[in-house]
């Protein structure tokens, strides 16, 4: 892997505005020599020259966003938009049959405004387009790690949808559908929510099919109502295999249960057998969704806009098969598949719009720029620390998103491991003490509150790494003991209930497992509810089998 150079790229200082709609980088700076100066060259010999520069200009842009952990980000932003630059000047950025997808047309006008120009438009964004990339990057890596040796396309899927859970602890905002009552604020990018480690259920749905599609599978949001008339309601992500669609229930934590509990129900099956998502309800809250929803229902294929641009298209023609990260996505032909796998194969198809409505309201929107600074400050503590005299030199802390970023790769162990890395954002309160000592005085209150929320997600994530790695005695020790009773009140604090109720399920500990996740207070807590009967239902009829209750 080409490592990421020091020097300033030279991208550097070109204009860019905020928003999907904004103006894209004309390339500057990249002229040939002079034609005369340089000896004949075939046409053919030309073809061939470029395309072994082009295909080190792509990976050295590769190169600079898989090592964020290791460089100074900024410059690998700079290092990555001046090589996918030069690529797109050297290649013209071919995307031989691009056309802008018709499903686009399906979009609320004002989510489209102005974004045609830009899907078309050759050259890269010095800015959103470098978070594209490493948002993709991080998403290729989770998705290689988490499916392991598994072949199967539903194996590989429900393992991709276990991490999802496991690692994306559910809250409220932002809303499936925002309203003037409930906007929303954490309208953040893929690689925002993946280092918060917190979604809601439409984030959850978003980063699920996304890890889907790294992973070579077809996957989309199926939705309710009357879509012709304009009541379509996203429900669920659907993974697509074998002509089947399979659901996966993303706020209550579950792939959706199949006959008689086995496996993960289909649409099909779930529309002609309504005990599938009867399946889902409680005494007190019945499943929303029943089986005649399912018989009519329409496929929202996830697509952001950047996944259906020129330049997307023509740099995934490189990065899929030569690195792994798939970057464009075919709308129009994975809402064909969807749809012929559900009850009513002319089931409507368009795009869903939420993605949409988090590119525009995160670059758009003051609030939401505000919440994703303040929830990813502590991934990168910076202060003044105290010099001689006057000087006061800057210092950066940032062994959390060393650790999440190794995360992602499945770096875990040693000394430069994601394990080493949450251990060091995990500082005792004698070496925070001493920290604080060197940061001026009207800086004090808000590092310690940084320092502070550092560990407490180090020390959480150290327990989800335990248990992912299948060491549930640790894991519940994270949880329990370091995560719940040292901060009770934490914004970890239903997260860690739910993974401690499955840390002393893989234990064996059931009634524990089951009291614990009946304490979840999230969204998820109907799924928890479910999962705890479960559970108990499961040991009590492996007790009936056991030789000790034979007479």
């Amino acid at each position: 892997m080409i490592g990421v150079e020091r020097g300033v790229a030279r991208g550097r200082g070109a204009p860019w505005v905020r928003g999907i709609a904004g103006l894209v980088l004309a390339v500057a700076g990249c002229g040939t020599p002079d034609q005369a100066s340089r000896p004949a060259a075939t046409a053919g010999s030309r073809v061939a020259v470029n395309r072994v520069s082009g295909d080190k200009l792509v990976a050295s842009a590769i190169a600079a966003v898989s090592r964020l952990d290791d460089f100074d980000e900024q410059r690998a932003y700079e290092q990555a938009f001046d090589r996918l630059s030069q690529w797109s000047h050297l290649t013209a950025a071919e995307a031989p049959g691009w056309r802008i997808d018709p499903l686009v047309a399906t979009v609320r006008p004002d989510l489209r405004t102005g974004v045609e120009a830009v899907l078309e438009q050759p050259a890269f964004d010095a800015r959103e387009d470098m978070w594209y990339l490493r948002d993709h990057r991080w998403l290729a890596d989770i998705a290689e790690v988490a499916r392991g040796d598994v072949v199967d396309d539903l194996a590989v899927a429900t393992r991709l949808f276990e991490w999802t859970v496991r690692s994306l602890a559910i809250v409220g905002d932002p809303p499936m559908v925002p309203t003037a009552e409930s906007p929303g604020t954490r309208w953040y990018l893929p690689g925002e929510i993946l280092l918060t480690g917190r979604a809601s259920g439409a984030q959850r749905s978003w980063l699920f099919v996304e890890l889907a599609r790294q992973a070579g599978i077809d996957a989309v949001m199926l939705a309710t109502g009357d879509a012709a008339s304009g009541n379509a309601r996203a429900w669920l992500p659907a993974v697509i295999s074998g002509g089947e669609a399979y659901l996966f229930e993303p706020t209550y934590g579950m792939p959706v249960p199949g006959p008689a509990g086995q496996g993960v129900a289909t649409a099909r099956q779930a529309a002609a057998d309504p005990t599938i998502l009867e399946a889902l309800s409680l005494p007190d809250r019945p499943y929303p969704v029943k089986a005649a929803d399912v018989a009519a229902l329409s496929v929202l294929v996830v697509a952001e806009p950047r996944s259906l641009s020129r330049r997307m298209t023509a740099l995934d023609a490189q990065c899929a098969s030569r690195h792994g990260v798939r970057l464009a996505t075919d709308a129009t032909g994975i809402g064909t598949r969807a749809a012929a796998a559900l009850p009513n194969e002319a089931a409507h198809v368009g795009l869903w719009e939420f993605p949409w409505e988090t590119g525009r309201r995160r670059f758009l929107d003051p609030s939401v720029e505000t919440a994703a600074r303040r929830e990813l400050a502590p991934f990168a503590i910076t202060f003044a620390e105290m010099g001689r005299g006057d000087r006061q030199a800057p210092r950066q802390v940032r062994p959390l998103f060393r650790g999440r970023v190794r995360e992602f790769r499945g770096d875990l162990d040693g000394p430069d491991g994601a394990k080493a890395a949450y251990l060091a954002a995990r500082p005792s309160k004698g070496l925070i003490q001493q920290s604080l000592q060197e940061v001026p005085p009207e800086q004090t209150a808000a590092v310690d509150r940084l320092y502070r929320m550092m560990k407490e997600d180090a020390t959480y994530w150290l327990g989800l790494v335990t248990l992912a790695e299948g060491q549930p005695a640790a894991a519940v020790d994270y949880l329990r003991r370091m995560t719940l009773e040292a901060a009770p009140d934490s914004r970890w604090t239903d997260a860690a209930r739910t993974n401690l109720g499955r840390a002393l399920a893989d234990l064996g500990r059931i009634d524990e497992a089951a009291k614990v996740l009946r304490e979840d207070g999230s969204p998820q807590r109907f799924g928890s509810r479910l999962l705890a009967d479960r559970l108990e239902r499961q040991a009590a009829v492996a007790a009936e089998k056991s030789p000790e209750s034979l007479p």
